[in-house]
């Protein structure tokens, strides 16, 4: 069986070999330091306390990410991971003002950049299908959020979709409401980080105020049965990703995570790996990760995949 993965993060999936390798030649790492010590002390094994606690270890990936070849690099190593996963599709998201944030690379360099790393990864494995979906940071500002909306209608064909990221808990969906106004005339298609790091109300938000079509995360959608029941209803895929879930503290352990009740529940789910260069996870891991942790079936799982590919926006 081929896999869909709905929710990877393209300037979070920077192989760990790749991610030492530019910080050194940065003077950001010591030349001493070797990958396994590298990868013990970057990437994160066991949970911390919030979503915040996690984000903050993302500032080396812009640091490295600072000339047009790294991120052809990257694009073209995240297709070769993919295939290497047994990925048959796959939606990459990333956010220009996240890496151009320290670089200053013109937003367009990033597209473009990524682009050509990703083609140059397709021809290698043209049985697979990729696409972009286009993110928008809370962190760095309402501003900068009309920019990444502004961009995404500017470039609308070399993107699947809109993302918004960040702490929810400090930057509530409902801030968004206006900027979105043009993506929801249009139609498009959005993803929203939601019920992650706050409750069943953001995911309300993103869906009602952001016309959300699939949601990141949604943990916490149990929280309110009648939400539940329109994501049933409505066929809302939840983009789960566990290990993650279980790193940032969203959930208590893994045997507990939700995605086996919403899925038999009726509520269409999906399994990601969310950050791969962040928690050191793969796709086939995730898997074994529901089968062992949440004891989940084969047939759940072929399930699980089965809705990622009919909610993807690649067509």
């Amino acid at each position: 069986m081929r896999l869909t993965e709905l929710h990877r993060h393209l300037d979070a999936s920077l192989r760990p070999a790749t991610l030492l390798g530019l910080a050194q030649a940065r003077g950001l790492i010591p030349q001493s330091t070797s990958l396994p010590a590298f990868i013990d002390d970057f990437q994160l094994k066991t949970p911390l306390s919030d979503l915040g606690s996690v984000l903050g270890k993302f500032t080396l990936f812009q640091k490295v990410m600072d000339r047009p070849e790294v991120l052809e690099r990257i694009g073209q190593e995240a297709i070769e991971d993919c295939a290497a996963e047994g990925i048959g599709q796959v939606e990459l998201r990333f956010s220009p003002g996240f890496v151009s944030e320290h670089s200053k690379l013109k937003w367009d360099t990033v597209l473009d950049h990524f682009e050509i790393g990703v083609q140059k990864g397709l021809k290698k494995f043209p049985e697979m299908k990729a696409g972009f979906l286009l993110i928008g940071s809370r962190d760095l500002g309402l501003d900068s959020i009309q920019k990444t909306i502004e961009f995404f209608v500017k470039h609308s064909k070399r993107f699947f979709g809109v993302d918004l990221v960040g702490d929810e808990s400090v930057f509530p969906n409902s801030n968004y409401t206006q900027v979105f106004k043009s993506l929801l005339d249009m139609k498009a298609n959005v993803t929203i980080h939601a019920g992650e790091a706050a409750g069943a109300d953001s995911v309300w938000q993103a869906i009602e105020l952001l016309g959300a079509k699939r949601i990141g995360h949604g943990v916490h959608s149990e929280n309110d049965p009648r939400l539940l029941q329109y994501l049933t209803d409505h066929q809302i895929c939840l983009e789960m990703c566990p290990t993650s879930n279980w790193i940032t503290s969203c959930v208590k352990d893994l045997s507990h995570h939700p995605l086996p009740r919403y899925l038999r529940a009726g509520v269409p789910v999906c399994i990601n790996t969310d950050d791969p260069g962040i928690f050191g996870v793969t796709l086939p891991h995730e898997v074994s990760v529901c089968k062992n942790e949440m004891r989940m079936s084969d047939q759940e799982i072929v399930q699980c995949f089965a809705h990622a590919k009919r909610a993807s926006f690649i067509r």
